[in-house]
């Protein structure tokens, strides 16, 4: 009966000190993979600067000059009057990787200066952009930015001109 009770004993600690021994791991390993995609810069180019044109101003009162964003077409009002002269939106074109989203960013307001300063407020035809064509070719794209001030009776006559900034970023 010893014998039976000692197996009964010892046989339980060794299968556990070798099934513990089986399973233990001192150090463990995976191969992991990397990647990269490559795309081409992204260019901004102006065609068109943004073009008020040559303006009356009212008789009376504040009037105000629009240059719509999509068309570039001018509106006039509240006794402003449009000479025939050139008129245009700014007009800027995209280039990069094809099919990769872009933003665009527009100064809320910039000034003309001359021989008094007019606030102009800016319009973009948008704020985000998409490239023509699929990743791995070149893209494309057009947007546009149109403005509006006002002009009141007593605005100094003269010659305007101003500058801004437009930025453009991949998403």
């Amino acid at each position: 009966m010893k014998f039976r009770s000692a197996v009964k004993i010892v046989l339980p600690v060794i299968l556990t000190a070798i099934s513990g021994s089986a399973f233990a791991q001192a150090t463990a390993s995976v191969t992991t993979t990397g990647s990269a995609t490559l795309i081409q810069p992204i260019t901004l180019t102006q065609g068109t600067g943004l073009a008020f044109g040559t303006i009356v101003r009212p008789g009376t009162g504040t009037g105000t000059v629009t240059i719509d964003s999509t068309t570039g077409a001018r509106t006039l009002a509240n006794g402003v009057v449009g000479l025939g002269s050139t008129t245009s939106r700014a007009a800027y074109t995209v280039n990069g990787e094809g099919g990769s989203t872009f933003s665009i960013a527009v100064p809320a307001t910039f000034n003309l200066t001359g021989p008094s300063t007019i606030a102009v407020a800016l319009t973009p035809t948008g704020s985000t952009g998409t490239l023509s064509n699929a990743l791995g070719t070149a893209g494309t794209a057009g947007f546009g930015v149109g403005g509006n001030f006002s002009v009141g009776s007593t605005t100094a006559t003269g010659t305007y001109s101003g500058t801004y900034d437009v930025t453009v970023a991949y998403n």
